[in-house]
């Protein structure tokens, strides 16, 4: 076996005891395993694989490995799982890949046909990109290996129904990739529910006597127990973490600000604005000669600054491509774009979280962030993408623009909170620390779709049997108590989602048919409808928002003015143009941790210098620590900003902030929300009086629930009647004892 050059030093096994380790953990792959990885010149496996080999072959846990990119996680599981199935190909599916992306999927699929070369394994990938005739092929020939996204398995459910026992009756093993991904939201919730059920599958058939073992895969979990208890509800301690903490790269860091001077006029369509002119010349000096990911929370920022830069590196003549990569694009000009990264030309890509996740695009030298991280995980992902040769550092840089304060600027103006946000989350991971994962709480959006499914998937239903495989211990909603079940399925009734037959069989009425025959059923996270774009019959992606007739438009990297809009059809037609305009797309930041806000805080507090920011950026922090300190905020919670408007500084996350707002609203008062505070209006005496009442407050989540805007934010949530919403609102949305705590603290430190 000779070295490769993929296999980092830093991870290779190279004393006497771990090369003893890693002969014996060799000795115990499957011939067929061992003979490949002899072919792929393998000279040693990492301690990673060493430990995940030993596991898997030699007990029955489940498993989580957790280490960084590029460390061999996949083979890590499936080596071992290979050698555990490789006499037993066919038959059924023995092992069931899990991923977010179909990205993701297809490159692990290659991956996987590789170990498998010497064994008569199958392999097999399922999504909306497959072609049928792969698909009927495992319909009729179930076997070996099948990496699928969640949408896909749900896709089976409904409409495969019938062969879901071969497909799963024999089934071994299933691995989550990315399995951080899935922890707190509809998605990952969805998924947990599909497992549980092909597991009830599983266990129906004869030839399936042992358990299915689950192993998941991540770079950046939070919090370990919701891991584990993820892949095993009933029994969390039962489930090994491996980890590999050996990875001790350099790290390289700066954050680079940039202010910008406040304008008078309104239209800053047709010309480049100078402070992004400015940040992008930095950007295209950056990334010059290497292949980089700049990463934006905004599409638009996606497209204009991909822009930007392009048209900058044109006029240097440089040979480096400014590409785009979000999930509006088209899954072709997305796989261009891979293509051309892993090439090893220069290119830098601008994206937003769709290449958050392992797809493999070949070294990226360094990360970009444009405007600040939202999360600590979020970011710690992002980095994971650089420096993954052997000897090359990680580089991160985040661009962070503020806006000159004027004689009419607020205090939230002031503080120059973007750049904050980006320093504390910077700080708060070089401490390493990582938001826990909060799994959801009475999702009953996501409990709909899945009876709706489960009753797609028998043809009817007894209302028992239903809440047993949806609702048991071990299940996905075992939250959801028999009363509540039983008010969701009258919400669903009454709208003719659902009807019961004479026996009490549920079965769907001709809504529910009707949602369950649409398009975007498979997914449980909103899609709302959406415009294609096409440019001589190529498509290029899709809008949401659709554009005017003439209009100019940046997508997929280029310049483009609206030809023709079929609004039937729900297409647009564009040409090339010279012309922009930004984009406009929905969405939105995620939640904001209460410990980021405490740290921003904190930084106002400090004078210490961060010696990795720019002069620009160390300015602008020094100016909102003297606006902290000229004002009293670091030593108050209440700040006037007029006769009738009081800010109260409140420091705390998404979710106690908005369950605060609520509070307020409940005793009369609307807020408007500023991140780190409401705006009250009320002056600073009444607000004291207020605080108080808010704090003695005696009243039900359910009734509070009743003020949280918007109450519609899940895709089936106008199902649900509203009083069985507010239900999931005050179980899922709002933190009452959070909220209380923050404002008794107020009370004693202005005692």
């Amino acid at each position: 076996m000779h070295d490769t050059p993929n296999h980092s030093d830093s991870h290779a096994v190279s004393n006497g005891a771990s090369a003893r380790n890693t002969h014996s953990a060799f000795s115990l792959l499957h011939r067929g395993v061992q003979r490949q990885l002899y072919r792929m010149q393998w000279s040693q496996l990492r301690p990673l694989q060493v430990d995940a080999i030993h596991c898997v072959i030699e007990s029955d846990r489940d498993v989580i490995l957790s280490a960084g990119t590029a460390t061999g996680k996949t083979e890590a599981a499936f080596l071992p799982i290979l050698s555990q199935i490789a006499d037993e190909p066919q038959g059924s599916v023995r092992t069931l890949y899990v991923g977010p992306l179909k990205a993701l999927i297809n490159d692990q699929f290659r991956r996987v046909e590789d170990l498998c070369e010497h064994l008569e394994m199958p392999v097999h990938r399922w999504h909306g990109d497959v072609p049928a005739n792969q698909k009927a092929s495992l319909i009729k020939k179930p076997g070996g290996v099948l990496l699928i996204t969640p949408e896909s398995i749900e896709s089976l459910f409904v409409n495969r129904s019938e062969h879901l026992r071969n497909l799963f009756g024999g089934l071994r093993f299933i691995v989550v990739d990315e399995v951080h991904s899935f922890l707190t939201n509809e998605r990952g919730l969805q998924l947990r529910s599909l497992l549980s059920r092909i597991r009830g599958i599983a266990k129906s058939c004869n030839d399936n006597p042992s358990c299915i073992r689950s192993i998941g895969l991540s770079a950046t979990i939070g919090d370990i127990a919701v891991a584990q208890a993820y892949l095993r509800p009933n029994s969390p301690d039962q489930v090994a973490v491996i980890t590999d903490d050996s990875d001790k790269k350099e790290f390289r860091l700066r954050i680079h600000g940039y202010l910008r001077p406040k304008i008078s006029s309104s239209d800053d369509t047709q010309t480049d604005d100078n402070t992004h002119l400015d940040m992008a010349t930095d950007m295209v000096s950056h990334c010059h000669g290497h292949a980089n990911l700049m990463f934006a929370n905004a599409k638009a920022d996606v497209e204009e600054f991909a822009d930007l830069c392009r048209r900058i590196g044109e006029a240097e003549h440089y040979v480096d491509q400014f590409l785009v990569h979000h999930g509006s694009l088209s899954s072709m000009i997305r796989e261009d774009t891979e293509a051309t990264m892993k090439s090893g030309r220069p290119a830098t890509t601008f994206c937003s979280s769709t290449l958050e996740m392992g797809i493999d695009i070949g070294s990226v030298r360094m990360i970009g962030q444009i405007g600040p991280p939202w999360s600590v995980a979020s970011l710690k992902q992002r980095l994971g993408r650089s420096g993954r040769r052997d000897g090359d550092p990680r580089i991160l840089r985040i661009y962070s623009e503020c806006s000159e304060p004027t004689a009419d600027s607020t205090i939230f103006d002031r503080l120059h909170l973007e750049l904050l946000q980006s320093v504390a989350i910077i700080q708060l991971m070089l401490e390493g620390w990582t938001e826990p994962d909060t799994p959801p709480s009475c999702d009953l959006s996501t409990l709909i779709q899945q009876i709706i499914s489960v009753i797609a998937q028998h043809g009817g239903a007894q209302v028992n049997a239903i809440y047993d495989e949806l609702c048991s211990k071990d299940s996905a909603f075992a939250d959801i108590e028999p009363s509540l079940f039983t008010s969701v399925l009258r919400s669903l009734g009454d709208r003719d989602i659902v009807e019961q037959m004479d026996t009490g069989e549920l079965i769907l009425g001709i809504v529910g048919e009707r949602i369950c025959r649409s398009r975007g059923f498979y997914a449980v996270f909103q899609t709302a409808e959406e415009y294609s774009i096409l440019h001589e019959g190529t498509l290029l992606g899709t809008l949401e928002l659709v554009p005017q007739p003439n209009d100019y438009l940046l997508f997929a990297g280029r310049r483009w003015q609206v030809d023709e809009i079929d609004y039937e059809r729900m297409q647009v037609y564009v040409k090339p143009a010279k012309g922009w305009k930004r984009p406009r797309f929905t969405g939105g930041m995620g939640l904001v941790h209460p410990r980021v806000r405490v740290e921003m805080r904190e930084l106002l507090r400090s004078d210490n210098a961060l010696l990795y920011l720019d002069n620009t950026a160390q300015s602008l922090l020094n100016d909102a620590r003297s606006v902290a300190g000229q004002t009293g905020l670091n030593d108050r919670h209440l700040f006037p900003l007029g006769p009738n408007y009081t800010a109260l500084m409140t420091w705390t996350g998404t979710v106690i902030q908005q369950t605060i707002a609520a509070m307020f609203e409940y005793i009369g008062f609307q807020c408007r929300d500023e991140h780190v505070g409401l705006v009250v209006p009320i002056d600073e005496a009444g607000l004291r009086h207020a605080i108080q009442d808010a704090v003695a407050l005696q009243v039900e989540p359910v009734i509070l629930s009743r003020t949280i805007q918007p109450r519609l934010i899940r895709k089936y949530d106008q199902l649900l009647a509203d009083g069985v919403l507010d239900q999931s609102i005050a179980r899922g949305r709002i933190d009452i004892e959070g909220a209380i705590q923050v404002l008794r603290n107020m009370v004693i430190s202005s005692g």
